[in-house]
């Protein structure tokens, strides 16, 4: 009898536990969140100090800024800082991430910062995540506006940059490339190109084509011919 009522028992404390998770998830989505810009990491992610003094990071949510090391990526996070830091901001709380940052749109002085960033041109909509045809409407403004990153030739999204960066090798023994990158420099060569043969095998890494090497943070060799 005991033992059946210590079973009973547990089995209401278990229930009773992700019913709680449930709740306590589902009140994170439903919410407003407010608080001091205290930090920036890059262009789309800040942190903000509640009035309770508890850290909150924000990934703010339906765009994708250029990654510190492409072009515009210094940019984009220079752009949000001088939008939201040291300011008083509301954050309208999509969801929680798998890195468990705290996913949202974010608000100053009444302002969609989100959607200023893509007016900008400091951002790109993140099309795997949202619909927000204002978002869509605002990139295609600043696109055909040559603004920020839309003024580079061939922008790269970032969730493709991210993608080459996991996919490149550096081995020079397990592909096969026609084009050679110098991981000192980070400047590649077309066959072409008179220092094609001169970068040392210990600094060679080899791309299929120009994209992945661009992709990768490369640049061609100023002494390449002209096409």
């Amino acid at each position: 009898m005991i033992l059946s009522r210590a079973i009973y028992l547990c089995g209401l404390f278990q229930v009773g536990v992700i019913m709680f998770l449930m709740l306590t998830a589902s009140d994170i989505e439903a919410a407003t969140i407010s608080g001091k810009v205290v930090h920036i990491a890059d262009g789309d992610t800040l942190t903000i100090l509640t009035v309770r003094n508890k850290q909150v990071k924000i990934r703010l949510a339906g765009i994708d800024t250029p990654e510190k090391a492409q072009p515009f990526g210094t940019k984009a996070k220079q752009a949000l800082a001088a939008l939201t830091f040291n300011e008083q901001v509301d954050v309208s709380v999509e969801t929680v991430d798998r890195y468990r940052r705290t996913v949202g749109y974010v608000t100053v002085h009444g302002a969609n910062v989100n959607a200023e960033l893509v007016r900008q041109g400091m951002a790109w909509v993140y099309r795997k995540y949202t619909k927000d045809q204002r978002l869509y409407e605002l990139e295609s403004e600043a696109k055909n506006s040559k603004r920020g990153l839309w003024s580079s030739e061939e922008p790269i999204a970032p969730w493709e940059w991210r993608k080459g960066k996991r996919t490149v090798s550096t081995n020079p023994s397990t592909v096969k490339g026609t084009i050679i990158g110098n991981t000192r420099s980070k400047v590649y060569h077309l066959s072409n190109c008179p220092s094609y043969r001169a970068v040392s095998e210990k600094n060679r890494v080899l791309f299929l084509n120009e994209s992945s090497a661009i992709v990768n943070g490369y640049r061609k060799a100023g002494n390449c011919p002209e096409v």
